[in-house]
């Protein structure tokens, strides 16, 4: 019987995997255990092995195709195996396709005739990539049709004349009305085209005085205004989450300054009985997960509507790298002691700076801590990390006048903002254990009871 290759779940919250190549062409055998193809996921790029030993066929996903996860892509055939013509059949379900488009609805035209005419979907899809009115484009027995779109595109690009900018009709009505020069624009259209988009988002560039002759300004790339900063994939991908956390996460803040003083002591004390570098970080890992582990809600995560408990605290340490930010995953952190941890976060950093983390270092994070404190910061708002409950934001020891007894006293501070997913996490809830969490750095001892 066939063997199916599927798309494979490797997060908990993944629901596609986009196919980056493979690694075996249709009709090859290919053995188990070998490279068979490879993943990328909103966390890393994954290799994956065949499972069986066979010959590739029935192809049905393509690379840069988003597939669902535990969709079937391909099948491994044994010897004298066939593959089915109803196997075969489910290729157009599974290539990735643009979405549906409008329907042929009535469009109002003025080309002299009588009625509105219509627009077949694969014309209304074309004029939609392209920023094309569709009043503009000439019916013939009134439909457009994908021809008519681009005999539209050709008479454009030839009426271009030198120094004129290629742009969309609509894209000129806005720029007339707005007082902007299409020269000033970039295009995003094909072949540089403006498009009504670009148009309707253009910001004029700040004036940038120039500095005194006096002054040495460091030396930073030029980028030219309106020019285009190239993204990484990783990059998009931060993005894409981090705007889907923030529109769609109810997010709340809850702020605690705390006094560092005895965690400042706890980690010369610890250094002192250690071989790996001790740091506040470390320790902050020690007591969240002690916290984390007391108030198991703040643990839990949000999936597919449902809230789903934690059996074990794995904590995500937010590391900045050059293609944006990862979140390595210290799993089960309420078991392991300082010396553990410090040895586990030193290879998590050194591995993600590098580029060498796996799917495993970056799956299974049930709670995130983002420390700023290194960079000066004071305190900051930190953005959900989905299906995770909570964040935990933390900024700089620094000396601050604080009242003790009622008289005033210097005292070193450290201030905390826990950011929260109101599905999972009432503002009483997430208090007691922002609570427990600050009565456990001004007093360490309470995290060995």
């Amino acid at each position: 019987m066939p063997k199916e290759v599927i798309m494979p779940a490797l997060g908990m919250a993944q629901e596609t995997g986009e196919l980056l190549r493979w690694f075996v062409e249709e009709g090859a055998t290919v053995k188990a255990g070998e490279p068979l193809m490879e993943i990328a996921t909103d966390k890393v790029d994954e290799t994956i092995e065949a499972t069986t030993s066979g010959v590739l066929a029935g192809v049905l996903a393509k690379a840069g195709d988003n597939v669902p996860v535990g969709q079937v892509i391909a099948y491994i055939l044994a010897p004298g195996e066939s593959l089915p013509a109803a196997k075969v059949s489910k290729k157009a379900v599974v290539e990735s396709a643009p979405p549906p488009p409008p329907s042929a609805a009535p469009i109002p035209q003025e080309t002299g005739g009588s009625g509105a005419v219509t627009v077949s979907p694969v014309a209304a899809r074309m004029a939609a990539e392209h920023g094309i009115d569709l009043a503009a484009i000439p019916a013939k027995g009134g439909r457009i049709q994908k021809e008519d779109v681009a005999a539209y595109l050709e008479s454009q690009k030839a009426a271009v004349t030198p120094g004129k900018v290629l742009a969309a009709p609509k894209a000129r009505r806005l720029a007339e009305e707005k007082g902007v020069e299409l020269s000033a624009i970039a295009g995003s259209g094909p072949d540089g085209a403006v498009l009504a988009a670009d148009v309707e988002n253009w910001q004029p560039a700040a004036i940038v005085q120039p500095l005194p002759a006096a002054v040495s300004a460091p030396a930073v790339a030029a980028t030219a205004a309106g020019a285009e900063i190239p993204m990484s994939r990783g990059w998009q991908v931060m993005a894409q989450r981090l705007t889907e956390s923030w529109t769609t996460v109810p997010h709340f803040y809850l702020v605690r300054d705390v006094n560092a003083s005895a965690l400042q002591a706890w980690r010369i004390q610890a250094q002192a009985r250690s071989d790996v570098k001790i740091t506040v970080s470390d320790l902050l890992v020690k007591v969240t997960a002690v916290a984390l582990s007391r108030h198991p809600r703040v643990n839990a995560s949000w999936i597919k509507g449902q809230i789903i408990a934690n059996s074990s605290v794995n904590l995500g340490l937010a590391v900045a790298v050059e293609d944006g930010l990862l979140v390595p995953v210290l799993h089960g952190a309420q078991a392991l002691g300082l010396r553990e941890i410090a040895s586990q976060r030193i290879g998590l950093v050194e591995r993600a700076q590098s580029g060498k983390l796996a799917l495993t270092d970056l799956t299974g994070g049930t709670f995130t801590i983002s420390n700023l404190g290194m960079f000066g910061v004071d305190a900051f708002n930190a953005i959900v990390n989905p299906p995770q409950a909570a964040i935990l934001a933390v900024g700089k020891i620094a000396d601050r006048v604080v009242a003790v007894d009622g008289q005033p006293a210097v005292r070193p501070m450290l201030t905390l903002t826990l950011s929260c997913d109101h599905r999972v996490v009432d503002g009483a809830r997430a208090a007691r254990f922002l609570d427990e969490l600050a009565g456990l750095i001004e007093d360490p001892l309470r995290a060995l009871e």
